[in-house]
């Protein structure tokens, strides 16, 4: 399983090798990586079969998204390739803020192969506070149709802590990608609970995508995993 204390950031230093102000953060996600422990043991030997996929990243680089918050979300992809997504599947990686910029549409073997994407994309420094998940929705929206006229199934990770400036604009184009069957799962991770911002999505997505819709922290991300891959295993439906 990929772990974040085994890689390096973009300037080489280890993310294992902390400094005294750093403890907390690594406690954090040391208990991250407990929790994708457990989920990886039960699905370790089926992960990586089954029909190919398109998942569709949207990495939140505003600056309510610190860089220890960027990294264990990264965390969260990283194992999401290692042990759940079947071979030969599609990586798309965007960046959002007010707009969204693509960095990368790769097939990777292993989580490795996305590190140096990653690494990219956590090392913009924010240009504007302003959180607008609508832009990725449709940049992907363009993905998803293709992807539909090729008979290849979709998913979408949004990497971000669920904060929204225009909730409106992102449940129109929610109700869009709704209604393109071969899309099988919408998954935030990241969202936090302290401020509202995760019963704000899940009231507004969840009569959209239905149970498609998955809403998790950072902390329970053990569950997404577990829940993406029954929603990619499972037949084609509307809602």
């Amino acid at each position: 399983m990929a772990r974040w204390s085994e890689r390096g950031s973009q300037n080489g230093r280890k993310l294992g090798s902390f400094q005294p102000s750093e403890m907390i953060a690594a406690v954090a996600a040391l208990a991250l990586l407990a929790g994708l422990v457990g989920a990886g043991a039960y699905m370790f030997s089926h992960a990586r079969s089954g029909k190919r996929v398109d998942l569709l990243v949207g990495a939140d680089v505003t600056g309510s998204v610190h860089m220890q918050s960027r990294k264990q979300m990264f965390g969260v992809l990283d194992e999401t390739v290692a042990e759940v997504l079947p071979q030969g599947s599609h990586v798309e990686i965007w960046s959002f803020d007010v707009n969204a910029h693509k960095f990368a549409d790769l097939v990777p073997v292993r989580p490795e192969d996305l590190w140096p994407t990653e690494d990219e994309v956590m090392a913009l420094h924010p240009t504007s506070w302003g959180t607008f998940p609508a832009v990725a929705f449709k940049e992907m929206m363009r993905e998803v149709s293709a992807d539909q006229s090729q008979g290849e199934p979709a998913a979408i990770l949004m990497l971000t802590d669920g904060e929204d400036e225009n909730p409106r604009t992102t449940v129109e184009e929610a109700k869009k990608l709704a209604q393109i069957s071969s899309l099988k799962a919408v998954w935030f991770c990241g969202v936090t609970s302290r401020n509202g911002f995760r019963s704000e999505l899940e009231r507004r997505l969840m009569p959209i995508f239905g149970n498609r819709l998955i809403v998790t922290g950072r902390q329970d991300a053990a569950e997404g995993l577990q829940r993406l891959r029954l929603l990619l295993e499972s037949p084609n439906k509307a809602k």
